[in-house]
């Protein structure tokens, strides 16, 4: 399972939410999470083209 959680934006401005798989203390794209209750509209690129891939895999992870 998957869940949203925000995290820096790998560019550094600012934050955005990131794909986490179910026992990772990081994103998809390798950025580390905040535990803040921050808000944003803005998606980490990198981590919605990896969950997108993950998703077309027969079985997946």
């Amino acid at each position: 399972m998957y869940e949203m959680r925000i995290g820096t934006a790998a560019t550094g401005t600012g934050l955005v939410w990131h794909v986490v798989g179910q026992d990772q203390s990081s994103a998809l794209c390798g950025q580390p999470l905040r535990e803040e209750n921050d808000e944003t509209d803005r998606h980490c690129l990198s981590c919605m083209s990896m969950f997108q891939e993950l998703m077309r895999r027969p079985g997946r992870a």
